[in-house]
Protein backbone atom coordinates (compact mmCIF):
# COMPACT_ATOMS: atom_id res chain seq x y z
CA UNK A 1 0.00 0.00 0.00
CA UNK A 2 3.12 2.45 1.02
CA UNK A 3 4.89 1.69 -1.92
CA UNK A 4 1.27 2.13 -4.52
CA UNK A 5 0.39 5.50 -2.64
CA UNK A 6 4.32 6.85 -3.35
CA UNK A 7 4.44 5.69 -6.91
CA UNK A 8 1.31 7.82 -7.28
CA UNK A 9 2.51 10.69 -6.48
CA UNK A 10 5.88 10.46 -9.00
CA UNK A 11 2.97 9.14 -11.92
CA UNK A 12 0.25 11.93 -11.04
CA UNK A 13 3.31 14.62 -11.01
CA UNK A 14 4.51 13.24 -14.55
CA UNK A 15 0.87 13.35 -15.99
CA UNK A 16 1.11 16.48 -15.02
CA UNK A 17 4.17 17.69 -16.68
CA UNK A 18 3.19 15.70 -19.89
CA UNK A 19 -0.18 17.31 -20.18
CA UNK A 20 0.64 20.96 -19.49
CA UNK A 21 0.76 22.94 -22.38
CA UNK A 22 4.13 24.46 -24.04
CA UNK A 23 4.90 27.74 -22.43
CA UNK A 24 7.86 29.63 -22.46
CA UNK A 25 9.69 30.09 -18.72
CA UNK A 26 10.66 33.79 -17.03
CA UNK A 27 13.25 32.44 -15.85
CA UNK A 28 16.29 29.74 -17.09
CA UNK A 29 16.20 26.89 -14.72
CA UNK A 30 20.08 25.85 -16.10
CA UNK A 31 22.82 25.93 -13.93
CA UNK A 32 23.90 24.83 -9.95
CA UNK A 33 21.43 25.02 -6.92
CA UNK A 34 22.20 24.52 -3.17
CA UNK A 35 18.84 24.44 -0.54
CA UNK A 36 17.63 22.82 2.03
CA UNK A 37 14.63 20.68 2.66
CA UNK A 38 11.95 19.78 5.69
CA UNK A 39 9.30 16.91 5.98
CA UNK A 40 9.01 13.84 7.22
CA UNK A 41 9.22 9.89 6.33
CA UNK A 42 7.29 6.81 7.20
CA UNK A 43 8.40 3.42 7.25
CA UNK A 44 7.15 0.26 7.01
CA UNK A 45 9.90 -2.21 9.16
CA UNK A 46 10.42 -5.97 7.66
CA UNK A 47 13.00 -7.15 10.36
CA UNK A 48 13.93 -10.60 12.38
CA UNK A 49 16.13 -11.31 14.95
CA UNK A 50 16.84 -14.89 16.11
CA UNK A 51 13.90 -16.39 19.41
CA UNK A 52 12.34 -13.43 18.90
CA UNK A 53 9.49 -11.49 16.72
CA UNK A 54 11.96 -8.83 14.92
CA UNK A 55 11.16 -4.84 15.20
CA UNK A 56 8.24 -4.66 12.19
CA UNK A 57 5.77 -1.98 13.30
CA UNK A 58 5.58 0.83 11.09
CA UNK A 59 6.91 4.41 12.20
CA UNK A 60 7.13 7.98 11.11
CA UNK A 61 9.67 10.51 11.91
CA UNK A 62 10.59 14.02 10.91
CA UNK A 63 13.71 14.80 8.87
CA UNK A 64 15.68 17.55 7.17
CA UNK A 65 18.34 18.24 5.29
CA UNK A 66 20.23 19.67 2.52
CA UNK A 67 20.50 19.04 -1.34
CA UNK A 68 22.72 20.32 -4.22
CA UNK A 69 22.31 19.92 -8.10
CA UNK A 70 22.65 20.86 -11.84
CA UNK A 71 20.25 21.46 -14.18
CA UNK A 72 20.12 21.96 -17.71
CA UNK A 73 17.36 23.38 -19.68
CA UNK A 74 16.41 22.53 -23.69
CA UNK A 75 13.15 24.40 -24.38
CA UNK A 76 10.17 23.84 -21.59
CA UNK A 77 12.24 20.61 -21.03
CA UNK A 78 14.29 20.30 -17.78
CA UNK A 79 17.04 17.68 -16.63
CA UNK A 80 19.71 17.09 -14.29
CA UNK A 81 21.47 15.74 -11.30
CA UNK A 82 20.99 16.21 -7.58
CA UNK A 83 22.55 14.30 -4.26
CA UNK A 84 20.78 14.85 -1.40
CA UNK A 85 21.30 14.18 2.89
CA UNK A 86 18.84 14.23 5.48
CA UNK A 87 18.67 13.56 8.74
CA UNK A 88 16.41 11.62 10.34
CA UNK A 89 14.50 8.92 13.35
CA UNK A 90 12.56 5.85 12.13
CA UNK A 91 12.63 3.34 14.65
CA UNK A 92 11.05 0.08 15.70
CA UNK A 93 12.04 -2.49 18.60
CA UNK A 94 10.82 -5.47 20.17
CA UNK A 95 12.02 -7.81 22.87
CA UNK A 96 14.46 -9.15 21.05
CA UNK A 97 16.06 -5.27 20.00
CA UNK A 98 15.64 -2.34 17.59
CA UNK A 99 16.03 -1.43 13.97
CA UNK A 100 16.42 2.14 13.50
CA UNK A 101 17.21 4.61 10.23
CA UNK A 102 18.92 7.33 11.31
CA UNK A 103 19.95 9.23 7.88
CA UNK A 104 19.47 8.53 4.30
CA UNK A 105 21.50 9.89 1.49
CA UNK A 106 20.80 9.85 -2.22
CA UNK A 107 21.88 10.34 -5.85
CA UNK A 108 19.23 11.05 -8.22
CA UNK A 109 18.32 12.05 -11.97
CA UNK A 110 15.43 13.83 -12.87
CA UNK A 111 13.45 15.34 -15.91
CA UNK A 112 10.12 17.39 -16.22
CA UNK A 113 8.24 19.97 -18.11
CA UNK A 114 8.05 23.99 -17.37
CA UNK A 115 4.41 24.87 -17.13
CA UNK A 116 5.09 28.87 -16.56
CA UNK A 117 7.14 29.46 -13.30
CA UNK A 118 6.53 25.61 -12.04
CA UNK A 119 8.52 23.15 -13.07
CA UNK A 120 7.03 19.39 -13.04
CA UNK A 121 9.68 16.63 -12.98
CA UNK A 122 9.80 13.04 -11.73
CA UNK A 123 13.35 11.97 -9.97
CA UNK A 124 14.83 8.38 -9.89
CA UNK A 125 17.96 7.39 -8.39
CA UNK A 126 19.91 5.09 -5.55
CA UNK A 127 19.53 6.58 -1.67
CA UNK A 128 22.25 4.67 0.98
CA UNK A 129 20.26 4.73 4.42
CA UNK A 130 21.83 4.49 7.51
CA UNK A 131 20.61 1.29 9.58
CA UNK A 132 21.50 0.50 12.80
CA UNK A 133 20.39 -2.76 14.31
CA UNK A 134 20.67 -3.70 18.17
CA UNK A 135 19.88 -6.67 19.77
CA UNK A 136 18.88 -6.57 23.62
CA UNK A 137 22.11 -7.66 25.95
CA UNK A 138 24.37 -7.86 22.79
CA UNK A 139 25.38 -4.75 21.22
CA UNK A 140 24.39 -3.37 17.99
CA UNK A 141 25.70 -2.73 14.35
CA UNK A 142 25.33 -0.26 11.82
CA UNK A 143 25.64 0.16 7.99
CA UNK A 144 24.41 1.83 4.99
CA UNK A 145 22.29 -0.06 2.63
CA UNK A 146 21.32 1.10 -1.34
CA UNK A 147 17.83 1.12 -2.24
CA UNK A 148 15.94 2.39 -5.61
CA UNK A 149 13.97 5.91 -5.04
CA UNK A 150 11.63 6.99 -7.19
CA UNK A 151 9.45 10.19 -6.92
CA UNK A 152 8.43 13.50 -8.07
CA UNK A 153 7.42 16.85 -7.29
CA UNK A 154 6.64 20.59 -8.21
CA UNK A 155 9.02 23.36 -8.33
CA UNK A 156 8.12 26.82 -8.39
CA UNK A 157 10.03 30.64 -8.69
CA UNK A 158 9.64 32.75 -5.41
CA UNK A 159 11.89 35.25 -6.52
CA UNK A 160 15.36 36.05 -9.32
CA UNK A 161 17.31 33.49 -7.54
CA UNK A 162 15.08 31.38 -5.12
CA UNK A 163 12.90 28.81 -5.94
CA UNK A 164 10.19 26.51 -3.70
CA UNK A 165 9.36 23.09 -4.24
CA UNK A 166 7.38 20.06 -2.77
CA UNK A 167 7.99 15.92 -3.17
CA UNK A 168 7.30 13.01 -2.66
CA UNK A 169 9.17 10.00 -2.80
CA UNK A 170 9.33 5.95 -2.64
CA UNK A 171 12.35 4.34 -1.26
CA UNK A 172 12.97 0.76 -1.03
CA UNK A 173 15.15 -0.44 2.07
CA UNK A 174 16.20 -4.14 0.91
CA UNK A 175 15.91 -6.81 3.52
CA UNK A 176 19.78 -7.68 4.29
CA UNK A 177 22.16 -9.78 6.53
CA UNK A 178 24.24 -8.24 9.54
CA UNK A 179 25.77 -10.38 12.27
CA UNK A 180 25.14 -8.33 15.82
CA UNK A 181 27.83 -9.68 18.18
CA UNK A 182 28.06 -12.93 16.24
CA UNK A 183 24.50 -13.19 15.82
CA UNK A 184 22.78 -12.94 12.52
CA UNK A 185 19.42 -10.43 12.13
CA UNK A 186 17.85 -9.41 8.69
CA UNK A 187 16.03 -6.29 8.27
CA UNK A 188 14.74 -3.71 6.00
CA UNK A 189 11.70 -1.46 5.13
CA UNK A 190 10.09 0.45 2.51
CA UNK A 191 9.24 4.14 3.22
CA UNK A 192 7.98 7.10 2.16
CA UNK A 193 9.44 10.30 2.02
CA UNK A 194 7.56 13.79 1.93
CA UNK A 195 9.23 16.87 2.14
CA UNK A 196 9.45 20.99 0.98
CA UNK A 197 12.55 22.39 0.20
CA UNK A 198 14.17 26.21 -0.83
CA UNK A 199 16.64 26.18 -3.75
CA UNK A 200 19.31 28.95 -4.11
CA UNK A 201 19.77 29.31 -7.92
CA UNK A 202 23.73 30.14 -8.98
Amino acid sequence: MLRRMSLACAVAALFAAGSAAAQSASQDWSGPYAGFHLGGAYGGFTNNVPAQPGPTEDAGTFLGGVQLGYNWQQGNTVYGAEIDYSLMELRGSSAGGSFEENGMGSLRFRAGQILGETLFYGSLGVAWTQKKTSLTGIGSSTDFEPGLMVGGGAERWLGDNLSGRIEAYYVDVPKSQQSVGGVATSGGSQNGVFRAGLNLHF
